[in-house]
């Protein structure tokens, strides 16, 4: 029973942990399509 319970602590803080890695991954996407964005705009703009 005690494997079954470290076990089950081990995939919840493993799954905690990836979620946070792909939140992290998604915000330092979402800056660089924003920064890609306004290079466009302003090439736009700029013609």
């Amino acid at each position: 029973m005690t494997f079954m319970a470290g076990a089950y602590v081990i995939i919840w803080g493993a799954s905690f942990i990836f979620i946070l890695t792909m939140l992290r991954r998604q915000a330092k996407l979402d800056a660089e399509l924003k920064a890609l964005q306004e290079v466009v705009q302003e090439k736009e703009t700029g013609r």
